[in-house]
């Protein structure tokens, strides 16, 4: 069994991984960046594996594992609470594979502080490996406390760090690893993975909108369109009504950060059909076809200036909600920027 047989597509990233293992020149410090939903974590599970001669964690993105870790803290006697809520600083297999994912939201020095006191203190027998997931949500002090690790590295310990955001990464650590890029998965791999999951419906529209995401195209097949995928149509379409500011505040208010990030996503998928549209592109190239009409009837309302305008917002107010800004705030201040670059192509 392959420890990769999880992974959808990205057959030649796993190909020159396992090359560079079996030739004994695979890198101390690697970064695997792309957006969720790629197989960036499987890979690394895969690739950990490897390393260590046996599988690690579990090769359903360690859900598995996880579970049975959240299984044991309850026989320890922890509360259901506290076990489903709060996470462990990390997750250890065997001694050999550490596993450090955000507490909540973020990813702590403390973390890593316990990794290097507790773990990486004493020589180990064999290859250990530390995956890092989520790292766009480490601050400045977490990123250094890594660098000064990655820089001299403990013997026969190989670090993993993910991240869905390569632009948050400092230069510093991006330059002591080798960058490994997830991208689209095509097609055939993914309807191939679907049928093996037991799969066998219609995904012509769930491909064209899930655009070379398996994890996306799976949530669409299986639950149809996004309740986010929806919030981001309604909101454009509000973009352009008198009472505007209130129905959108009323729309989002209740969304939390990682819900809004969504949205916004969406929101930035659905101004990149806009532009397709303007440019009289085919239907086929459109990510969300299934709202085709909806945006035609707004496309009005909508220049290229102001698409443009529209993706620069969208991601600023990403970056705010990734830093932790008030997410109101970030919302009032998408809301207002957006309304004005309608109302600028409107005159």
């Amino acid at each position: 069994m392959s420890y990769f047989s999880q992974v959808v597509g990205q057959q030649s990233i796993i190909n020159h991984l396992t090359t560079l293992v079996t030739r004994n020149m695979l890198p101390h410090s690697l970064l695997f960046y792309g957006e969720s939903g790629l197989g960036k974590l499987n890979t690394a599970i895969g690739l950990a594996s490897l390393l260590i001669g046996r599988q690690a964690l579990s090769p359903d993105q360690g859900e598995t594992f996880l579970q049975q870790v959240h299984e044991a803290r309850r026989q320890d006697g922890e509360s259901e609470k506290k076990a489903s809520e709060e996470g462990l600083p990390i997750y250890v297999d065997g001694g050999t594979v550490f596993w450090i994912r955000p507490t909540k939201t973020v990813l702590k020095v403390e973390q890593w502080y316990r990794l290097l006191q507790e773990y990486m203190g004493r020589a180990g027998d064999g290859n250990r490996v530390v995956i890092v997931e989520d790292f766009q949500t480490a601050n400045a002090i977490m990123a250094n406390a890594m660098l000064k690790t990655i820089e001299e590295p403990p013997p026969n310990v190989y670090f993993i760090i993910i991240t869905t955001q390569l632009s948050s990464v400092l230069p510093t650590i991006r330059s002591r690893c080798m960058a490994v890029g997830f991208g689209a998965v095509d097609d055939d791999s993914i309807r191939q993975a679907m049928k093996q999951r037991g799969y066998h419906g219609d995904l012509t529209e769930a491909l064209a909108a899930g655009h070379g995401n398996p994890l996306l195209v799976q949530k669409l097949a299986e639950e149809g369109v996004p309740k986010q995928l929806e919030t981001a149509v309604t909101v454009l379409e509000l973009l352009g009504e008198r009472r505007f500011f209130t129905r959108i505040s009323l729309l989002l208010e209740s969304l939390d950060r990682e819900t809004l990030r969504e949205v916004f996503r969406w929101m930035r998928v659905l101004g990149r059909d806009m532009m397709v549209l303007r440019a009289g592109g085919a239907h086929s190239l459109l990510q969300c076809p299934l709202y085709e009409e909806r945006l035609l009837r707004m496309l009005h309302g909508w220049s290229t200036r102001s698409l443009v305008a529209l993706q620069r917002e969208l991601l600023d107010a990403d970056d705010a909600l990734r830093l932790y800004v008030k997410a109101a705030l970030v919302v009032d201040g998408v809301i207002i920027a957006l309304r004005q670059a309608v109302k600028e192509d409107i005159r």
